[in-house]
């Protein structure tokens, strides 16, 4: 039990804070169109929207960057989808303003843990002009 939380307390904040909203955000995707306010009654197909993020979760919790990088890129699509159902009325509207702040958090954190690694590569690039870019 102690590894395992010195685990969690040695890693990024930025990780910590996407890999939590990223969860967060699968078990809303979950409940939403399966019990809460499925498009259809008792579940839709929708309920299919959180594979995507379940794939990305080990790589954002591992910090792999190239996961990280096209994650930012895939969690618009979830703001978007916010953005639209937030005009809805019931649970919809509630589901959809909770779908924007973890799909917003997200992105911030992902831009905030890549914005170093993304400055050091472009500095590497500048010393060395040999290479591609």
């Amino acid at each position: 039990m102690t590894t395992m939380l010195s685990t969690i307390l040695d890693k990024n904040k930025y990780v910590l804070i996407a890999s939590a909203a990223t969860l967060d955000l699968i078990i809303l995707c979950v409940a939403w169109e399966w019990f809460v306010s499925p498009l259809r009654p008792g579940g839709s197909w929708l309920i299919l929207k959180a594979v995507p993020l379940i794939v990305m979760l080990p790589g954002i919790w591992r910090a792999k960057v190239y996961t990280m990088q096209w994650g930012t890129m895939l969690i618009l699509i979830y703001t978007t989808e916010a953005l639209v159902r937030i005009s809805e009325s019931g649970w919809n509207f509630w589901m959809a303003l909770l779908e924007l702040v973890f799909s917003v958090t997200i992105f911030i954190s992902l831009l905030l843990y890549l914005k170093p690694i993304k400055a050091e590569a472009k500095a590497k690039a500048k010393m060395n002009p040999h290479t591609k870019q």
